[in-house]
């Protein structure tokens, strides 16, 4: 029984010591993100029908369960310190600000403009990263942010016919998921990994209730702007349809929670950013095969600076880890090979 159970934490062991790899942490976080377009697609699909509250509650019922049954997240929050749990709380409701602000703009917008504003958050991660984590980031890695930055503006275009107003709360959206992540990676050492993922399901089950309750009880009547019908519109009895692409939404924004909770908390957040990139040509996909919505030429033109710039970030770190090998002194290296030798020949 005993070896058994050694033999189990062994394997724990080396698994937790996988996952933790840089590598493994950030293609997890590639891969969340990478699902994550498929939740905003079939959320628009339901906005012309639902009210925003609605989905957010059913789908954020389904996480907590899941979470509950296989992670037991709730056990796991009822374990935090009474501070842990305030502050895990504040880190969701800037998740849920963001999510608001993002769903909001994305009833009235192309769903790969949206995304693609949304990506300014890079840029802020890595400097409030910066700030106020003091992580260190060197002029490569902020060209990298800034010319994902003028990518946003070739799609927003201000000043334009072409800029919108729910543009704005696109960028709202993408400073508060970054005040989000600055919390998630200060938080690194704290709590369990479930529990985190519970409060953030929670702090969005208690965002919806109170406009839910509005929802149901003072309605508003259609107004012909799709972003403020989604919010206030009366809620509707969702068909098996309508709970299959809630469920596979929540899914995905679990699979999403998981690894970006997972990857802030163990690498550098101002690494990460430019890896969440990979959401933006997903978007201009399922846009593309769900709504029939292209993006304009400049659009496409900003949307290229933005992955460019988050290649590019990908490309300078790979450089820095060969001069960093590279300057690994060959005496110091060769006498680690050599001592095991030396001691036999003793």
């Amino acid at each position: 029984m005993r070896k058994n159970s050694g033999f189990g934490k062994e394997i724990h062991l080396k698994f937790k010591n996988h996952i933790n790899k840089t590598p493994v942490v950030i293609f997890l976080l590639a891969l969340g993100m990478a699902i994550i377009p498929l939740n905003d697609a079939l959320i628009k699909l339901l906005s012309d029908r639902f009210p925003l509250s609605e989905i957010v509650a059913i789908r954020a019922v389904i996480c907590i369960l899941i979470v509950s049954f296989f992670g037991a997240g709730i056990r796991e929050v009822i374990k935090l310190p009474p501070r842990i749990l305030f502050l895990f709380s504040l880190r969701g409701m800037c998740l849920v600000i963001a999510m608001y602000l993002y769903f909001i703009s994305l009833g009235s917008l192309p769903l790969s403009e949206v995304v693609s504003i949304f990506f300014v958050s890079p840029l802020l991660i890595t400097l409030l990263s910066s700030l106020i984590l003091k992580e260190k980031i060197g002029i490569h890695r902020i060209s990298s942010v800034l010319l994902a930055l003028v990518g946003v503006m070739f799609i927003m275009r201000p000043g334009t016919e072409n800029f919108k107003p729910e543009m704005l709360l696109a960028l709202g959206s993408a400073l508060s998921y970054a005040i989000f992540q600055v919390f998630t990676r200060s938080l690194k050492s704290e709590g369990n990994l479930y529990a985190l993922v519970t409060i953030q399901n929670f702090c969005y089950l208690i965002s919806a209730i109170p406009l839910l309750l509005i929802n149901w009880l003072n309605p508003l009547e259609p107004t012909g702007n799709l972003s403020l019908d989604f919010l206030l519109r009366a809620p509707v009895n969702p068909n098996f349809q309508d709970m299959i692409f809630i469920i596979i939404c929540a899914f995905a924004v679990l699979m999403l929670s998981i690894t970006s909770s997972h990857a802030y908390r163990t690498v550098e957040a101002s690494l990460l950013a430019p890896f969440e990139y990979v959401a933006i040509p997903l978007s201009v996909f399922w846009g593309i095969a769900i709504f029939g919505d292209w993006p304009s030429n400049l659009s496409w033109i900003g949307m290229g600076l933005i992955l460019f710039g988050g290649v590019y970030a990908i490309y300078r770190e790979r450089v820095k880890e060969i001069e960093i090998m590279s300057k690994v002194p060959m005496p110091a290296s060769a006498a680690m090979y050599q001592k095991p030798n030396l001691e036999k020949d003793e």
